[in-house]
């Protein structure tokens, strides 16, 4: 009897041992006959890399330096698409405007971007050092011409590809009455807002003038309290950071602010400073300040903004923009990082004109010819030229350069590639 009992367990273990194997089989072959589980590892690195640009896109209260890969995403519209990355280091004012362009670019031709942010100083050092970075996007053009003089970058590679521009934000109480007071100390009798307002009554250099007069009363108005902190960016890495100590300079200030400064590292970390409120007021790039909390004033011109409240006894943003008389303009320049001359003319993203559907997109055109628009952008016509080449033509497109207008820019050129 106790035998019939251990062979019975013995044959309900080996059956059980079936049923789980069987089981396990079956589990293995749905996974691999799934496309969910297929894609799996393409989703969650998807995934990641949109959570890093969410992150990114509120970048002015938490992005630091690191690295976003653009989106890989399905465009049926081109013939095919390149497997390929490319590496891109951007000073920190144009970060955000660049994380939009790289995802549109790696929509349109597969190309993948990955975006390195830090000051201009910083990475123009991490190039010299030998940085494999295939564009580099500066916030000046000193650092650029550098590398071109030195002899690290060929000469045909360097690009102007934006204007910038300074703004001056700070936390006010504009109650009725401090909004009267201030308004009283400049010796137009107005406030910023309402030199704004009245702008189109007024000539470029009258504006610069009020302009100039208010920012120098509210800066001094600030600093009367101690414990009162302004952050700049460091004006040996940061383009902006020098374009303020040139403001405070020319404004006879520099000496009086010392005492207040809070210096970041890049224009973002000195916006952080100040939306986290640990100063009062802080000389950004007027196309971060373009994204601190959505209270400001719609009804205000292009040229400034400013979250006015009359009633209200709690402290505001006002974004001054800084007349550019007070300080060198800011031209944005970039480099192709290679000894050798990039392909940025003819640019292949613009609708060249040729005689007709079936002609050459390099046919010549001649005056009087009757012309017509070529077919949109096609991968296969950029047989020969670089990727790195191609991002700085996407980069620097006619309707890419448009577009840098509402990120607070103002573009190089009316067409094609700048220089």
């Amino acid at each position: 009897m106790d035998a019939q009992k251990v062979m019975l367990f013995s044959l309900a273990m080996r059956l059980s041992s079936f049923v789980n194997l069987a089981m396990l089989i079956l589990v293995s072959v749905s996974a691999s006959a799934s496309p969910s589980a297929s894609v799996a590892t393409g989703v969650t690195f998807f995934h990641s890399s949109a959570a890093q640009a969410g992150s990114f896109e509120a970048a002015n209260n938490n992005v630091n330096e690191g690295s976003v890969i653009s989106a890989e995403k399905q465009n049926q519209s081109v013939n095919f698409k390149r497997d390929e990355k490319i590496n891109v280091a951007v000073a920190a004012n144009f970060a955000k405007p660049l994380k939009s362009v790289a995802e549109q670019f790696t929509e349109l031709t597969g190309i993948e971007v990955a975006v390195t942010v830090s000051s201009s100083g910083t990475l123009y050092a991490q190039i010299q050092h030998g940085a494999s970075f295939d564009v580099f996007l500066s916030a000046d053009r000193a650092r650029p011409q550098a590398l071109v003089d030195n002899n690290l970058v060929h000469h045909g590679n360097l690009v102007d590809y934006a204007k910038g521009k300074l703004a001056f934000v700070y936390a006010g109480d504009l109650s009725s009455q401090a909004f009267s007071e201030i308004s009283s100390k400049t010796s137009s009798g107005r406030s910023c807002d309402q030199i704004a307002r009245t702008s189109t009554k007024d000539t470029t250099a009258q504006i610069n003038v009020q302009l100039t007069d208010c920012l120098s009363k509210q800066l001094v108005q600030l600093m009367e309290n101690p414990q009162n902190k302004v952050a700049i960016a460091n004006p040996k890495l940061a383009p902006y950071g020098d374009a303020a100590q040139q403001t405070l300079q020319n404004l006879s200030l520099w000496q009086q602010f010392l005492p207040h400064r809070v210096m970041g590292k890049n224009v973002l970390q000195t916006l952080q400073f100040y939306t986290t409120g640990s100063v009062k007021g802080a000389f950004v790039a007027y196309s971060s300040a373009l994204d601190l909390p959505a209270n400001l004033s719609s009804d205000l011109p292009t040229n400034f903004n400013s979250a006015v409240n009359t009633e209200s006894t709690e402290a505001i943003t006002v974004i001054v923009p800084v007349p550019e008389t007070l300080y060198q303009p800011i031209i944005q320049s970039l480099v192709v990082n290679s000894k050798t001359v990039a392909t940025l003319s003819p640019n292949l993203f613009e609708p060249l004109p040729i005689k007709n559907a079936a002609a050459p997109v390099d046919e010549p055109v001649h005056k009087g010819d009757n012309v017509e628009p070529t077919r949109a952008f096609r991968l296969s016509d950029a047989k020969g030229v670089s990727s790195p080449s191609l991002f700085v033509q996407y980069l620097m497109s006619q309707g890419v350069q448009h577009s840098l207008i509402e990120w607070g820019y103002e573009p190089t050129i009316a067409s094609g590639v700048g220089n």
